[in-house]
């Protein structure tokens, strides 16, 4: 065993909130290379816990840790670098480490933003975390991606085994390990992503290893649910469909979800999805106007041939009793209200279960943002701007698009003006046999409604009584 302890912190969108979609898969597999390398480690996720600030403080000032390295996430980052700033306040000699999208994107400009880094890592650190910890050479590293992805382990889930991961657009999923079969996304052409400028390329894990990883999550970890949270996942390929096969002929009768692309989909891969008990899908449909496609690039091919490969998938999970979630962009560049309600209006009698709407955002990156700073429309520290007529991209305000994403919900999403989403919504689960599930959907109702009354703090609060 080394003599260094070290602290990788995935933190929250705000303190105190509870998000428990998905594990930080990440920090959990670095967990996995340094204890496997003799290094005593610890992985919290703050989203998980749900810990106030003084709870983290509390925490590290007692296990005194010689390493504390946090995920940056830039719309959040201030919460990231108040993590960093408290540990240097317990120990100053604590060496502190950043990583996560952020730094990727603005690789040593970080150094300038946070002058009190030790360390800034771009890209992907699996292949070199050990080495950064116990032999560091350098403030900035940038290490691009791994190319054998099956070459790494699986994460170490035993940091956050005691936390329950079970909740996707609205719906409890039970008790779920996040899994991922691919690294990087393999259309990489969406107008609105920042992917695209990551140039973290599109790598598969083999069939074989991802069976490997679910027979564990099943039989030695006693997950009840598995969330595949790749980047738009293909599921009409003959990587997809053999890794859907080899569940099926192995036994492994864990229930899944996914995310995934919709014009990817065909009925071959949803009769297997049914014999491995997939349960749902999530799907990215952004819009059903052509010109909005078009102009999103979010299709090959004709934008006209989007809303009939919508409407098969759509009939085809019908078919198969599997759970559709599909999210929307509302209020992007030139997208007039016409187009918006079209959209609006399909998805309310369309076959989709659930939608999840989101207004549209300028994020540092994406193509729509460099020609925006481009243009003069935003300036480049507007690096994470709702879209708003105040920038000339849009008719309409931020809380205006804001107004509409939540009358969207109501129409689409709600028990009252739209009864028929939850009678087939639960006819689904019946048919599937998820009798937990439907059970624990009503159960947890009281949860969501106090979750979205709570406000929360955004920067790191010391108490005084703490600084003695």
């Amino acid at each position: 065993m080394s003599d260094e302890s070290v602290l990788l912190v995935y933190p929250p969108s705000q303190w105190g909130y509870i998000d428990r979609f998905c594990q930080p898969l990440g920090p959990l597999t670095l967990g996995s290379i340094l204890r496997d390398a003799g290094v005593k480690v610890k992985v919290i996720d703050l989203s998980g816990e749900g810990w106030t600030p003084q709870q983290l403080y509390a925490h590290m000032k007692e296990e005194n840790y010689t390493h504390v390295g946090a995920t940056i996430l830039t719309p959040f980052r201030d919460i990231g670098y108040g993590i960093l700033k408290a540990a240097k306040k317990i120990n100053p000699d604590v060496v502190t480490l950043a990583g996560g999208p952020h730094i990727s994107f603005f690789k040593e400009k970080v150094l300038k933003e946070y002058p009190g880094l030790d360390i800034a890592v771009s890209g992907e650190a699996d292949l070199d975390i050990v080495d950064i910890i116990q032999n560091p050479k350098k403030k900035f590293y940038d290490l691009g991606c791994v190319e054998d992805i099956d070459a790494l382990p699986i994460p170490d889930r035993s940091h956050v085994r005691h936390i329950e991961y079970n909740e996707l657009a609205g719906i409890y999923m039970d008790d779920s390990a996040s899994m991922k079969w691919i690294r990087g996304c393999p259309w990489r052409k969406c107008r609105f992503c920042s992917r695209n400028e990551l140039t973290l390329k599109h790598r598969r894990r083999s069939p074989e290893k991802i069976i490997e990883e679910i027979a564990i999550i099943q039989h030695e970890l006693k997950y009840k649910n598995i969330l595949v949270v790749d980047d738009s996942l293909a599921l009409n390929t003959k990587f997809s469909k053999t890794i859907l096969r080899m569940k099926i002929k192995e036994g492994l009768d864990i229930p899944f979800w996914a995310l995934a692309r919709v014009d990817q989909i065909d009925e071959e891969a949803f009769q297997l999805m049914k014999r491995a008990n997939c349960s749902g899908l999530q799907v990215g449909i952004e819009s059903i106007v052509p010109r909005v496609i078009d102009m999103y690039k979010k299709a090959p091919g004709d934008p006209r041939d989007w809303l009939p490969k919508v409407d098969r998938v759509l009939e085809l999970a019908d078919k198969y009793d599997i759970i559709m979630i599909g999210s929307f962009i509302v209020g992007g560049p030139t997208e007039t209200a016409k187009e918006m309600q079209t959209t609006i209006d399909y998805l309310r009698t369309s076959k989709v279960d659930i939608v999840q709407p989101f207004a549209f955002q300028y994020v540092i990156g994406s193509e729509f943002w460099h020609e925006a700073v481009d243009s003069g429309q935003l300036k480049p520290d507007d690096i994470y701007a709702y879209n708003d007529k105040k920038y000339g991209t849009s008719p309409y305000t931020a809380k205006e698009l804001f107004d509409k994403v939540l009358e969207a919900e109501d129409l689409i999403n709600g028990p009252i003006l739209n009864p028929g989403r939850y009678v087939r919504l639960v006819g689904k689960f019946v048919k599937q046999k998820k009798w937990r599930v439907i059970w624990k959907n009503i159960l947890q109702l009281p949860k969501i409604i106090q979750g979205l009354l709570l406000e929360h703090p955004y920067d790191i609060v010391v108490e005084d009584e703490l600084n003695d």
